[in-house]
């Protein structure tokens, strides 16, 4: 039987008695050098149109994690014409071959599976996005 310290009790181990090992705990994430904190549109990095940042802070410890550029109504303009374009008739990503397309999604779906706590860590830091990670 397990105590409540995590330690076994009476010669038995696992948390169910049947001599599996104790569960783990998850890891903390280290902290990340911060490389990106400009706007990402058409697959380039810019600055905001009219040069704002904001600070960004960790909420549990009210620690700045840096300064990020700020979009505002001009640069989400930019963005969205930018996406529209991505999906025009003749544009590189319709011009590409269904397999290719296919390769890119999933090289990006095993990335994010791969760096998942992370991106669990960072959302839960800036507040803009909630995920549920099922696996840690």
């Amino acid at each position: 039987r397990m105590a409540q310290n995590g330690t076994t009790e009476n010669g038995v181990t696992g948390a169910n008695g049947d001599g599996s090992p104790p569960m783990s705990f998850p890891q903390p994430v280290k902290v990340q050098e911060i490389r990106h904190t400009k706007i990402f549109i058409n697959n380039e990095w810019h600055t905001s149109l009219k040069g704002k940042t904001f600070q960004t802070f960790n909420p549990a410890t009210g620690v700045k994690i840096c300064e990020v550029e700020e979009a505002d109504k001009a640069d989400v303009d930019k963005a969205v014409k930018a996406a529209r374009a991505a999906s025009q008739r003749g544009s590189p990503w319709r011009r590409m071959d269904v397999s290719s397309r296919g390769r890119l999604l999933h090289k990006l779906a095993d990335l994010m599976e791969r760096d998942r706590a992370l991106l669990a860590v960072s959302c839960g830091y800036n507040g803009l996005l909630t995920l549920f990670v099922s696996r840690l």
